[in-house]
């Protein structure tokens, strides 16, 4: 279609080619480069070779990376599809084999030795005829002399535009080449910006460095206000604090004149030592009050004044960013013109002078400007709404800023001087608005800010100097991140809301005075953005012994690991939402704002449930509500196949109140024994069954593991421990319960079910996929084995030592399988750990958890007489008889220590009780909490001296009266066990314990 100008004239075919010519200059790159596969520029492009274009630091050999130049690259001349250039050294040559009188080089000269002989004859004369008509070299002779007269060469007409070193498209070459002249280099090999653009650049950062001393003076006026402000606080204080003392020191000394006066002449000169004693420690007390009081009012008298500075700075980097944009806008602006002008002197008339219309210039200016477009004003910016496309959308891993994080780190070890210089480097590789946040953001949170050591000597000047506001606490996190943005030319702002920061539980109402929060938003391409650049640094120091500022910087990377959460940059408002809600409903950038009652019943969530994509199903509240039975479930999707076969999950249980946040037991029972989480399908189920009425905290935690966590190569390699992070939390109400709630069997916490040993060990189940199973009589478990493993297994029952059941257990393994047989001796409900290590591992090496499962025996055919009898059994036994029993000398036992049956522990929680058996003699135990609280596994037996001696540690939680029951058998008999003796436990930590048993005298006489 043929081009026209804004008044719908055509243009002629010269004025055509003039602006494609042009336009050829600054549009898009249309091809990329064979090398790195980035778009190539005019001002650097090499080629076209075999079809194929290079930047001028790509085009170097493929074998060895020598630079090449047009004069000494070559091309494989054996494979015409190798698109590649190599040095001379490298290149494939051809082989010459066979060369004979018919290969055409050779041909081709003996046929012209035999034209010359017969041409010498007369027969043919046919030499041949170069003169200046040939070649077209008659016509560069006669080409007109003189540069004046190059248009006339190019364009075929003397009127044509003149085009020198002056035109744009030369002027960018000759722009490129005095820079890499200079020996400026661009922070990677790939391509960035024309020559002419970099240059512009330059001026418009000389203008920031400019102006940001303009502002620099204001701030440095603004800090020291701070430091004389805090100065006449302090000094305020200390008088007024001054001045209390003595006022009260005034009135206790004249108090004393009073009363020393009084009774000066009745008073003995004992009385008289005992009311000056007596006053000496009045005026210590006195001051010790003062001191703290001093204290307090300075803490808050600093935390007042850190308050109202950080706003102030805050206002202050707002008005300096709104004016730090506005110059970056004018800047750009002229460069605009400037560029504008350039093109309109080029792009002329053929015919009659002409300027081209602007139509034109604006359609080359749309591809030539784009690293210039002007920076919007504040009328001009979009107003908060949802972003158009998700997070993902613009980047699904953040893998793919690997090399751009690894510069910013390198950027971070070094100094600068400036705001300006810092963002020069930070963003000389960026291209995109994305890739400028994105330095910024990683600058910041790899910067470990709150550690970092300033000297009194520091000034605004230096290069830590820029970062005072962070020692001085006057500067956040988020205000440094809307200072940053400004310099690069991107606009943001803060905002404030709530947050479910730390303290946070769920459940808890708001108020005015807590959970405040400051984070940002940020102009990206068009859409607003948010960011958190607090909770997004995180930071594990490994090492912090004081060393010199030198050997911190020296041994940085190797004394601290720094981490980060991906999660807070650039958040999509939906999942930002869950922890943090703006005050102002527009900026929660969602379709329907929510209230602060609305977001107090959101589940309580952190970054790591967004990390792994879980989904919450059923849509639960921070506040979960019981049954009648003390039931309620939460359930969690794992979308993602690869990320759910490798996440590890975990909870705990505890209770609400204050008073009782410490304790994580229930009549001797873990709380974590009230509740069942299994794996199923592509989710995890916690099903939670309180003990009691009142109100708990269940927290859940995740992590992923890797292959250091797994059964690996190595038989005898340990697995390695792994950190799990809380995902979500829930308060959880009983408000009532009608039926009594049993723990479930005493297993290895964490997950029932095949799936850990699926995931740990590579362990297929055969049968029995479920975490809970229902069956009578026996159970048999199948699993297949990738490699032969050595297990250990127990099977556990509430009120019952693990031995009396290891008979009903039986392993058989066969080939790749391995099969564990159960038989009940009772119905009831029971537990099975499986422990595993490889076969080839040493004795020595410690088995892991590989998997459990819940069992409930409905009925038994042949219910088999356990050993040991149970809870309530061991209750009846206490009332019949305290200490030994008649078995206790015939089963040849004897007490070390604790002669009495009656013990009283106030020192410790721990009652060690020590007894001489045979060697063949099995013992077991029953430790009771009047009146029936179940604690028996707080109780473990050792057994020393070749089994000849067994001690009981007995470990109270609570204060009270405790039972322990001791019960032996000889290792040979299949009868009961008996009971042989009984203790009774007071645990009294309040009361003194004296040495001979007795109260004092003096308490007791009070």
């Amino acid at each position: 279609m043929a081009a026209v100008n804004r008044n719908g004239v055509l243009l002629s075919p010269q004025e055509q080619r003039g602006s494609t010519r042009l336009m050829s200059l600054f549009d898009a790159p249309q091809k990329k480069c064979l090398r790195c596969r980035e778009s190539v520029y005019h001002a650097e492009k090499i080629g076209p070779v075999n079809g194929e274009v290079f930047h001028k630091q790509c085009f170097k050999c493929c074998f060895c990376g020598q630079h090449l130049t047009l004069k000494n690259y070559c091309t494989n001349q054996v494979d015409l599809n190798d698109k590649e250039v190599y040095c001379t050294a490298h290149v494939e040559k051809t082989k010459a084999t066979g060369l004979d009188q018919e290969a055409m080089g050779i041909k081709h000269q003996t046929n012209v030795s035999k034209l010359y002989r017969r041409s010498t004859t007369g027969q043919l004369n046919m030499s041949p005829h170069i003169d200046a008509h040939s070649l077209d070299i008659q016509r560069a002779l006669s080409a007109p002399k003189g540069s004046e007269m190059v248009n006339e060469q190019i364009h075929g007409s003397p009127t044509g535009p003149r085009i020198d070193s002056s035109a744009l498209h030369i002027k960018g070459a000759i722009h490129a080449q005095q820079l890499k002249q200079r020996g400026v280099t661009r922070p990677s090999e790939k391509h960035q910006y024309p020559a002419y653009v970099y240059n512009k650049r330059q001026e418009i950062y000389k203008a920031q460095q400019k102006l940001e001393q303009k502002l620099r003076q204001e701030e440095d006026a603004l800090y020291h206000t701070f430091k004389t402000e805090r100065e006449q606080e302090k000094n305020k204080l200390s008088k007024e604090l001054d001045e209390e003392w003595e006022s009260k020191l005034k009135e206790l000394t004249e108090k004393f004149d009073r009363e020393y006066g009084k009774k000066m002449k009745k008073m003995k000169e004992g009385d008289q030592k005992s009311m000056t004693l007596q006053f000496e420690r009045n005026k210590n007390e006195l001051q010790k009050n003062m001191t703290l009081k001093r204290e307090k009012k300075k803490k808050y008298m600093t935390l007042k004044l850190i308050e109202r500075e950080q706003q102030q700075t805050s206002e202050l980097v707002q008005k300096h960013s709104h004016q730090m944009l506005e110059l970056i806008a004018a800047k750009q602006k002229e460069a605009k013109k400037e560029l504008e002008r350039e093109l309109a002197k080029e792009v002329t008339s053929q015919e009659n002078g002409d300027v081209t219309d602007s139509v034109v210039e604006n359609l080359i200016l749309q591809e030539a400007l784009g690293p210039l477009n002007a920076v919007a004003a504040p009328e001009e910016l979009p107003s908060p709404k949802p972003p158009a496309y998700s997070k993902k959308a613009m980047y699904t891993d953040p893998i793919v800023f690997t090399e751009l994080d690894e510069y910013v780190f390198g950027i971070a070890e070094e100094e600068q001087g400036s705001w300006t210089e810092l963002i020069q480097q930070l963003t000389a590789p960026c291209i995109s608005d994305l890739e400028k946040v994105r330095a910024i953001f990683r600058w910041i949170t790899v910067k470990d800010l709150n550690v970092m050591e300033f000297e009194k000597s520091t000034s605004g000047d230096t290069p830590l100097g820029l970062l005072r506001g962070i020692k001085y606490g006057t500067e956040t996190y988020h205000v440094l991140f809307m200072r940053l943005c400004s310099y690069a030319g991107l606009h943001c702002i803060e905002i404030k809301g709530k947050s479910k920061s730390v303290g946070y539980e769920p459940g808890m109402k708001f108020r005015d005075d807590m959970f405040h929060n400051t984070w940002n938003a940020v102009l990206v391409d068009g859409q607003w953005r948010l960011v958190q650049c607090n909770w997004g640094a995180r930071h594990l120091v490994l090492n912090k012994d004081h060393e010199s500022a030198q050997q911190k910087k020296s041994n940085r990377r190797d004394k601290i690991r720094y981490q980060y959460d991906e999660h807070y940059f650039l958040t999509d408002p939906s999942e930002f939402i869950q922890e943090f809600m703006a005050v102002d409903p527009k900026w929660q950038l969602l379709d329907n704002p929510i209230t602060v009652s609305q977001f107090e019943d959101l589940p309580f969530v952190r970054s790591v449930f967004f990390h792994f994509g879980m989904q919450f199903i059923d849509n639960p509240k921070a506040v979960l509500h019981c049954n009648s039975k003390g039931g309620v479930e939460v359930k969690i999707r794992i979308p993602n196949e690869d990320i759910r076969r490798d996440v590890v999950f975990h909870y705990q249980l505890r209770y609400a109140d204050r008073e009782r946040k410490n304790e994580m037991d229930y009549k001797g029972s873990k709380l974590e024994r009230f509740v069942f989480q299994s794996m199923m399908h592509d989710y995890v189920i916690y099903s939670i069954h309180v003990p009691a009425v009142g109100e708990y905290f269940l927290e859940i935690f995740a992590n992923k593991i890797d292959e250091t966590h797994k059964i690996g190569d190595d038989p005898n390699a340990p697995m390695m421990p792994f950190r799990l992070k809380c995902a979500c939390k829930f308060r959880v109400i009983c408000d009532s319960l009608s039926n009594k709630m049993h723990p479930l069997p005493h297993c290895a916490a964490g997950e029932w079910g095949p799936e850990k040993a699926r995931r740990h060990f590579s362990l297929e189940p055969m049968n029995h996929k479920a975490g809970v199973v229902t069956v009578a009589d026996r159970l048999e478990l199948k699993f297949r084995m990738p490699r032969q493993l050595h297990f250990v297994t127990k099977l556990r029952v509430n009120g019952l030592d693990d031995h009396c059941l290891d008979r009903f257990i039986r392993q058989e393994s066969s080939g790749d399988q391995v099969t564990f047989s159960l038989a009940f001796p009772t119905p009831g409900q029971y537990g099975f750990d499986v422990y595993a290590r490889p076969e080839e591992a040493t004795d020595n090496q410690t088995l892991a958890h590989a998997c459990k499962y819940l069992i409930n025996v409905d009925k038994v055919a042949s219910p088999v007489e356990l050993e040991v009898p149970r809870v309530e059994s061991a209750v009846a036994l206490f009332k019949e008889k305290s200490g030994p029993t008649s078995m206790f000398d015939k089963l040849n036992m004897k007490a070390l220590n604790h002669k009495d049956s009656k013990i009283k522990v106030t020192s410790s929680n721990q009652a060690i009780i020590e007894i001489a058996l045979p060697e063949r003699l099995q013992v077991s135990h029953h430790f009771i909490k009047e009146p029936d609280e179940d604690h028996r596994d707080h109780v473990s037996v050792v057994r020393e001296d070749n089994g000849k001696k067994a001690k009981f540690f007995a470990n109270m939680l609570k204060p009270g009266n405790y039972l322990l029951a001791i019960y032996a058998k000889q290792d040979t008999e299949q009868t009961k066990m008996s009971n042989v003796y009984n203790y009774s436990i007071r645990y009294c930590p309040d009361e003194p314990e004296l040495a001979n048993g007795s109260a004092s005298k003096k308490k007791t006489k009070k």
